[in-house]
């Protein structure tokens, strides 16, 4: 890579009794300490999340934060807060699960979003694709506590696209609430985060 040190090195997925166990934090704070990395993150949701931020140890967490996926707003949000620690928002714009009508295969990577937004019901995803998906980019990026984000794509127009979205600002804040409602009205106690 050409580079003596790391900005940041993100540990990815590991569950809260790999957290518990330490070997795995204690390699990371050790890269830390010699100057491998400026930061360590975690990588993850619900319950390892929340560890990971009371823990001490990382700089950064990135978790699942949109449309579909909204437990992270209530849970982790406000620690990460309270512990000044970075929050990077992955799947802002929910794998775009409501661009198909039909029902994804059972093991498609997006299917948990797709089912949730059958019941969710969000009556802007009725509107073009791009529309609803800069509203998704901009819901999540409206978010207290989320300071930035990851949006995959195949596409390369899809760059500008999702940034003009993010330059738009965020969301009405009638808009923002109308999403939080919902997402309250309807959610299920199953609807964690997706890792």
């Amino acid at each position: 890579m050409k580079t003596d040190h790391l900005d940041l090195i993100q540990l990815h997925s590991c569950s809260e009794a790999e957290l518990r166990q330490g070997d795995v934090i204690s390699t990371l704070k050790r890269a830390r300490e010699h100057g491998d990395t400026r930061y360590i993150g975690y990588s993850g949701d619900s319950r390892a999340a929340l560890y990971a931020l009371e823990c001490g140890a990382f700089d950064t967490l990135q978790t699942s934060v949109n449309i579909a996926d909204q437990e992270g707003l209530d849970l982790l949000l406000p620690v990460a807060e309270a512990h000044n620690i970075g929050v990077i928002a992955k799947r802002p714009i929910a794998n775009v699960a409501w661009r198909n009508g039909h029902r994804p295969p059972t093991d498609a990577y997006g299917r948990p979003y797709w089912e949730r937004l059958q019941k969710l019901k969000y009556s802007f995803l009725q509107r073009s694709l791009a529309t609803t998906v800069a509203t998704a980019i901009r819901f999540t990026l409206t978010a207290p506590g989320i300071h930035t984000a990851i949006v995959g794509t195949t596409k390369l127009g899809r760059f500008a696209q999702n940034g003009a979205a993010a330059e738009a600002g965020p969301l009405p804040k009638e808009l923002f609430e109308n999403i939080r409602t919902r997402w309250r009205e309807v959610a299920q106690p199953s609807w964690v985060g997706q890792t």
